[in-house]
């Protein structure tokens, strides 16, 4: 089956070997057939990766909705699509509905956060978010179905927006869990703690990603200096890209003095990151909305117990008390807390790890993600467009 998908921004579409190009082959393959890709993009052009097309609209986000209906339409001469999905209820739902109604193929609305009804999401920029808000309210009962990356999203689209269950299904992202299963040389850890300057011994706290505002980095800081006031010498390494921090971090990490307490060690490559995993002791996460979480399912593949904020994305990952620990949204002292539980009990420490690194990857398999993704495409194909 050929699948005309319209997505947001073209990061990591631009190589052979990254993973984003790598994992729609892999959807292309499962589907026998060919994925037209159409982004966002002020660069423009397209680039073919075999039997997967990458087609950037060259026009900044207000164009964008007409700009890749028309680049669809084109693609679609060349691949008739058998199904339209797009990455979210908003500009690309409404390029979708436009391209359902002209082609007559059936469409899938995808949703990879918690938009809908989330007050902490729409307080981010009030005006335009309550606008999108009022969009994807047009745009999602309008589709053939919907793929959503937690359960209470799943309930919100049911109880909320009236849309049938059946057609809503729980499908995360395909995680590549290859290098955090992977077991490590026992003498590795020293060579790791020297490349970021960690003193043998000290305690290691963990967090990855990319540091946006909803990911409250702040909280982190603060929680990480209530853990230091019962381990002096802890660490705390943070795995992301500093320079996409919408606010001044630095600021915040002063104000706890963790000045030499805290290393960035930029992106890393995911065998870089599984070793940093597997180093650590606690893996730490302040968020106040998640979709998924997909940091939680690596650190979780690679043995380490997680403390994390219970959003809708962690709540399906983590089991409380057996795999990690969740605590209530904003709540700087209980992630300090749980966290200096786990620093204060080696076998807690053991059985968490031990328990996340069984669970994780049977719950979350990749093959067992890939096939339901391609299968709700093959059902959604095969029911048509809907009256």
């Amino acid at each position: 089956m050929n699948v005309l998908m319209i997505g947001l921004g073209d990061a990591g579409l631009d190589h052979p070997g990254s993973e984003p190009v790598r994992r729609h082959l892999e959807y292309a393959r499962r589907a026998s057939g060919h994925i037209d890709l159409v982004v966002d993009s002020p660069s423009g052009g397209i680039t073919e990766f075999g039997a997967l097309t990458v087609h950037r609209t060259g026009t900044g986000r207000i164009r964008f909705p007409l700009a890749a209906y028309r680049l669809a339409r084109a693609a679609a001469e060349k691949y008739p699509p058998d199904l339209i999905t797009t990455q979210d209820p908003f500009a690309t739902a409404l390029a979708g509905l436009w391209l359902r109604r002209a082609l007559r193929r059936p469409l899938l609305v995808q949703n990879h956060s918690c938009f809908l009804f989330n007050p902490h999401w729409i307080a981010e920029r009030p005006v335009l978010f309550r606008a999108y808000h009022v969009l994807a309210r047009y745009t999602l009962p309008r589709a053939d179905a919907w793929r959503v990356v937690n359960t209470a999203e799943r309930e919100i689209y049911r109880r909320k927006l009236g849309l049938p269950g059946e057609r809503v299904r729980v499908l995360p992202v395909p995680c590549d869990l290859a290098a955090f299963v992977k077991r490590r040389a026992a003498d590795a850890d020293m060579e790791i703690r020297n490349r970021w300057r960690l003193p043998p011994g000290a305690p290691v706290i963990v967090w990855a990603g990319r540091p946006v505002r909803f990911k409250r980095l702040p909280l982190l800081f603060q929680a990480f200096a209530g853990i230091r006031e019962q381990f002096p010498g802890a660490r705390l390494v943070i795995a992301g890209r500093k320079n996409l921090a919408q606010e001044n971090l630095d600021r915040a990490i002063r104000k706890y003095h963790l000045e030499d307490a805290v290393t960035w060690t930029g992106e890393l490559m995911l065998t870089d990151l599984a070793d940093v995993y597997r180093l650590a002791d606690v893996f730490l996460y302040a968020s106040i909305y998640e979709g998924f979480g997909r940091v939680l399912v690596e650190a979780g593949a690679a043995g380490l117990p997680v403390v994390t904020t219970a959003t809708a994305g962690a709540r399906d990952i983590i089991e409380e008390n057996r795999t990690g620990f969740l605590v209530p949204i904003e709540d700087a002292s209980a992630l300090a807390r749980r966290a200096c539980d786990l620093l204060s009990d080696p076998e807690l420490r053991r059985r968490l790890g031990t328990a996340a690194q069984e669970h994780i990857p049977v719950k979350f398999s990749p093959e067992k993600l890939f096939d339901g993704i391609v299968a709700q495409w093959r059902d959604t194909a095969g029911a048509g467009v809907r009256p």
